[in-house]
């Protein structure tokens, strides 16, 4: 004896069934796919770059631009992966470009001051600075089109 045969499923029963699914298709692709909020994993691999071989965790930050008729800016902190930068800006209006001055503290205590971009008074001329220890980097391009982007470095 089948079962199919005892209890068949009525035309109404399978579409019913089909309509179903798909809409519970449907929601867990919206739960996976981050439009409702729920099941997305939230998790990224972080970015990495090599300098000199080694390979350091890396983070775009934006500066605050000079005020109009400005040609600094005040310092701003940031942290990451505990080690704290303070940037600012100055030559803002210079013919060359600005220049981005900073520095970054360790979690022992190390601080290490840079300057990034081009200029002829103060002579820089320096897209990348490295730590002495290598423990972060900071890179700025410079220059007028250099923006208010700077990229931060941690070694991994």
């Amino acid at each position: 004896m089948s079962l199919d045969r005892d209890y068949p499923m009525s035309r109404t029963q399978v579409r019913v069934l089909v309509v179903g699914l798909v809409i519970m298709a449907v929601i867990g692709g919206l739960l996976f796919g981050g439009v409702l909020p729920g099941l997305k994993p939230n998790y990224s691999e972080p970015t990495t770059v090599t300098i000199g071989g080694e390979a350091y965790y890396y983070t775009l930050v934006k500066l605050r631009a000079p005020a109009l008729l400005s040609n600094s800016t005040t310092p701003q902190s940031f942290l990451f992966h505990n080690i704290s930068f303070f940037l600012w800006v100055t030559n803002w209006n210079s013919f060359s470009g600005g220049l981005v001055w900073g520095n970054g503290t360790e979690p022992n205590g190390t601080v290490s001051n840079f300057v990034l971009g081009m200029s002829v008074n103060p002579p820089v001329d320096s897209e990348l600075y490295v730590a002495p220890d290598r423990a972060f980097a900071v890179s700025w391009p410079g220059g007028w089109f250099g923006g208010t982007t700077v990229r931060l470095m941690v070694r991994v």
